[in-house]
């Protein structure tokens, strides 16, 4: 499986509620992969995947410095944004821009299925509720709206 079936396969997932737009954009570079609306907010992701998730290493995204630029700013400017990392196991969400730029440790993050990330994502566009489930010891909750 590669990225683009990953991706898919996610969408599948997604109830009709909420509207996906899969990005393949080649005039602006560093546009996530993935937008997502609903009744409440939107959602910007860009997607990552690894063919196989290494034991003990950090994994660190290959994310584009236009990427990582454009994941930044929308951010500050209080968008919605994440990172999933996918793999045969499943997948990992990165809420924070430290996951993005210095990596993370597979074993202390939960690995999600891609019918869970799918209802995270329905949660955060039309609920409005931002889940942070990412680390296996941490759970917090924050409403956005």
């Amino acid at each position: 499986m590669n990225e683009s079936q990953y991706t898919q396969s996610i969408h599948k997932q997604i109830h009709n509620d909420v509207y996906v737009w899969k990005i393949n954009c080649n005039f602006a570079k560093g546009v996530p992969d993935a937008y997502y609306s609903g009744a409440v907010q939107d959602l910007w992701i860009e997607y990552k995947h690894l063919q196989k998730l290494p034991k003990k290493a950090k994994v660190v995204p290959n994310l584009s410095c236009l990427q990582e630029k454009w994941l930044l700013r929308a951010r500050k400017q209080g968008r919605n944004v994440a990172v999933i990392v996918g793999s045969p196991e499943g997948g990992f969400l990165l809420l924070d821009p430290v996951e993005w730029q210095d990596g993370f440790i597979p074993s202390d993050y939960k690995c999600f299925t891609k019918q869970e990330l799918a209802r995270w994502i329905e949660g955060v566009t039309c609920q409005g509720v931002w889940k942070d489930e990412t680390k296996q010891s941490v759970f917090k909750t924050v409403n956005v709206g």
